[in-house]
């Protein structure tokens, strides 16, 4: 059945999960606040998100920041649509995940934590893995638009459950992501031929996701057109930590990688891929290959 589905935030997941939806034949309002990306999208465009929330059944929330996804939320609760079910692909805290679910229950609105695994590339194909928690009545709802932009879509278990099998899976690709960088550098300073190493690791044990995605930035050295923007890599980082933290947990392995995030952010890489870190190591090992982009005033 065709639904009338609202996108709030459309850039490198929300644009992909967007056009997905519209292929398989259901109406699309977005909102984001950039109108390029509604235009570049090809929904129709929401006044804002309590807008988008009253004319839609479904609800797929995919902002950069907690501000923004407070006011998102708090404004999609006051806008009277009973029923609604919004589908939140963001990583933030559990509690505040939380805090917001039981709000919006309140006002007859269902919340679904949806993390989702993979980037640009996959939100365009759609080829995103899901974790769903949250009400089964809701999920069967929505569960054909769902699969409409993702490849897997499991259903994991009461809310919040789907937020901590989020940071484990974040938490390896932080650390994949750190190791094959390291291997690049290995490979330049060895004066290894990149495209011949990236074709040897690719048939081998080394082989990762994260080593394909990123192997063509890694080998040209160009981070300007982002899969997974350095900055929202930091930010769920920051998550990980203190989710970690609260569990007593030990992480050395992630904690190692993360003073490399943060000088490749100290370096004004935020908006760049996440694959940037590769250019921190390089300037250590003195071989690099660009200069740090001029950080902004409020990156």
């Amino acid at each position: 059945m065709a639904l009338t589905a609202g996108i709030i935030g459309l850039g490198n997941i929300g644009c992909g999960v967007a056009a997905n939806l519209a292929a398989a034949g259901h109406h699309v309002i977005g909102y984001d606040l950039d109108p390029e990306r509604i235009t570049a999208a090809s929904a129709e465009a929401g006044v804002d998100a309590a807008d988008v929330a009253a004319r839609t059944d479904l609800v797929v929330l995919a902002v950069a920041t907690l501000p923004a996804w407070r006011a998102t939320l708090a404004a999609i609760s006051a806008s009277g649509r009973r029923g609604l079910v919004v589908v939140d692909l963001c990583t933030f805290p559990i509690e505040e995940k939380v805090d917001a679910h039981d709000e919006l229950a309140r006002a007859g609105i269902d919340l679904l934590d949806c993390p989702v695994s993979g980037a640009r590339p996959q939100a365009l194909s759609g080829d995103l893995a899901m974790l769903v928690s949250g009400s089964e009545d809701a999920f069967a709802r929505v569960q054909p638009a769902l699969e409409s932009f993702c490849r897997s879509v499991i259903h994991v278990g009461a809310f919040g459950e789907s937020a901590k099998f989020k940071y484990i899976l974040n938490l390896i690709i932080s650390i994949h992501n750190m190791a094959c960088a390291e291997a690049f550098l290995l490979a330049r300073k060895a004066g290894v031929d990149l495209e011949l190493m990236t074709e040897a690791v690719m048939q081998s044990a080394a082989y990762s996701k994260i080593f394909e995605v990123r192997a063509e930035k890694w080998i040209t050295g160009d981070y300007d057109d982002p899969t997974a923007e350095l900055a929202i890599q930091l930010k769920d980082k920051d998550v990980i930590r203190d989710f970690a933290a609260g569990l007593n947990c030990p992480t050395p392995m992630f904690d190692a990688t993360m003073p490399y995030y943060i000088a490749a952010a100290s370096q004004g890489r935020q908006k760049q891929d996440a694959a940037s870190i590769l250019a921190v190591l390089e300037h250590m090992a003195g071989i690099p290959r660009d200069e740090p982009p001029v950080a902004k005033d409020g990156d």
